[in-house]
């Protein structure tokens, strides 16, 4: 029998979860926002190559140790092990950058395509980036634009699906001490409803309040150093109730659909 998930219970667990995260994850949030500080910084540098790769595997590492503490904190009786959720976060990035990339591909070559076949403009690879921009927005009024923006739903669609079906997976990985990715699929299966409607409140809320204040701050912040700096630290910061939701709705969720425990034997009568 499948078991059923529950939108409100989850959303509040979630953030029940998300509270009680605070303040034991506090220091490596804070680690992984002065790793994307420094990371921010030495992009707009003349540092090389080192340092954005030395801030970017610090930001990967503080993250890593962030999650593994808060499914600790969050997963009675948890395994919590760094190295096998270090290897599944790995796994599940790569797997997002490689659909991810030609799904993005797609959705970039497709409007040239739409704007040479409508017929209004004729482009080329040496047209003027104006004129390019002024064909694209004229093809969003078209059927054509309707079409583009319904392979956009489709695509974002798509990168949705996979990632709620991969919901569980950190929290397996913490709990049972071993890589776990795509071995949770599987037990999202008959709740995927649930789950997109409880990340509403638990992920893309918090992930727009992110955007719009990260905008904010970006358009504040002067062009400098520093202002580089403070801005890819306060960027971590300003999505930290997205992160510490994400994991409280992931370790409620995988208490409730991970799989039973094997009853114990019974004991063996004796000679």
């Amino acid at each position: 029998m499948t078991t059923r998930l529950a939108i409100f219970p989850l959303i509040s667990a979630a953030w029940n979860g998300a509270g009680r995260l605070l303040v034991p994850t506090a220091p490596w949030l804070i680690l992984f926002a002065l790793a994307a500080g420094l990371y921010s910084f030495a992009l707009r540098s003349q540092s090389g190559l080192w340092l954005p790769l030395g801030a970017a595997m610090l930001a990967f590492l503080a993250g890593t140790e962030l999650s593994r503490r808060a499914y600790q904190r969050l997963i009675p009786g948890a395994a919590a092990k760094f190295l096998p959720l270090a290897h599944a976060n790995l796994a599940a990035y790569a797997a997002f950058l490689f659909i991810g990339f030609f799904v993005v591909f797609f959705l970039m070559m497709l409007p040239g395509i739409l704007i040479n076949e409508a017929g209004q403009y004729q482009l080329n690879d040496e047209s003027d980036p104006a004129l390019v921009r002024e064909a694209f927005i004229a093809l969003l009024g078209t059927p054509y634009g309707a079409v583009f923006i319904a392979c956009c739903a489709v695509g974002a669609g798509l990168l949705g699906w996979i990632a709620l079906r991969l919901t569980l997976y950190g929290a397996a990985t913490s709990a049972l001490g071993k890589a776990q990715v795509f071995r949770t699929w599987g037990r999202t299966k008959g709740n995927l409803k649930t789950l997109g409607l409880a990340s509403l409140a638990t992920h893309i809320l918090p992930f727009a309040l992110g955007v719009a204040v990260n905008g904010a701050l970006h358009r504040a912040l002067p062009d400098t150093g520093l202002g580089h700096f403070t801005g890819g630290a306060a960027g971590v910061l300003v999505f930290a109730p997205f992160l510490l939701a994400g994991h409280g709705m992931a370790a409620a969720a995988w208490e409730r659909l991970k799989p039973a425990e094997p009853a114990p034997e019974p004991p063996s009568s004796g000679d």
